[in-house]
């Protein structure tokens, strides 16, 4: 396996453990860090079935706070869907989720703390999520003049249904774990300290049944679940005329800024 500079990658038993690492920034998705973890995704995949499970977590306080704005506000707004996309081709934030979904090995989110935006929509991606007490949930984009994407317009509703959905998407707000774990959008929640091992130990569950079964049973789900490319195409065309507008820029500039955005509807 390569040598990561944002992430990391070990194996215990038959279980990929796959931990971010931007903690300074919660685990915000640069163009470094998204090319890495479709890669180390892919290769897990190629490793089937000596690794038979993924855990997906985070270092430090956040499980993955989205795409990097301070990233975009940098590179302009011209640039802004490029700079948190990593280009089209199956390397964009946007495809991470199908990633996720398309590899042999059931994927574990052990949520640590905040799954925002993108991290939120890598988390719903994944099969099964454990949260720790201190994890929090939000479907920020429209905090940020956008829509959902990464396939979380459709995971929100696959998972909680379109109440919950439509609440999350269009008020922006934070939820902590208990609220999710009440609304289905996580299996449990443990105490921090927990957390890992209780995802490691599921993850031993998972792999000490025979690993085609596991396998198939992932796809039979997954295939009556979404169209990853059909959800992913419509994110695209719902939300690429928003970039780059008077409104999506003031939310980024606000956000830095730590100020009240002033929207105009531009």
């Amino acid at each position: 396996m390569s040598n990561y500079k944002q992430l990391s990658f070990e194996t215990i038993n038959h279980t990929g453990l796959v931990t971010l690492r931007r903690p300074d920034v919660m685990n915000a998705l640069n163009k470094e860090l998204t090319l890495e973890l479709h890669h180390v995704l892919e290769k897990i995949s190629g490793l089937f079935p000596s690794i038979r499970v993924v855990v997906l977590t985070g270092e430090g306080k956040g499980f993955c706070s989205g795409a990097d704005l301070s990233r975009m506000a940098l590179e302009g707004s011209e640039n802004r869907r490029g700079s948190v996309s990593s280009g089209r081709g199956g390397r964009r934030i946007q495809e991470l989720a199908a990633t996720i979904a398309g590899i042999p090995q059931p994927v574990i989110a052990a949520v640590n703390g905040a799954a925002v935006g993108a991290g939120l929509s890598i988390a719903l991606a994944s099969d099964i999520r454990i949260a720790s007490e201190d994890a929090r949930f939000s479907a920020i984009f429209v905090r940020r003049g956008l829509v959902p994407d990464t396939a979380a317009s459709a995971t929100i509703m696959s998972i909680a249904g379109h109440g919950v959905a439509a609440e999350m998407a269009l008020t922006g707000k934070v939820y902590d774990a208990q609220w999710a774990s009440s609304h289905g959008l996580v299996n449990r929640i443990v105490p921090p300290g927990k957390l890992i091992e209780d995802a490691l130990s599921t993850a031993e569950e998972i792999s000490s049944n025979p690993p085609l079964a596991v396998k198939n049973t992932k796809k039979l789900m997954r295939e009556v679940m979404l169209d990853w490319e059909e959800v992913i195409s419509n994110e695209d065309v719902a939300g690429d005329p928003l970039y780059g507008t008077e409104d999506q820029r003031e939310a980024v500039d606000a956000f830095l800024e730590k100020r009240t955005p002033n929207y105009r509807g531009k």
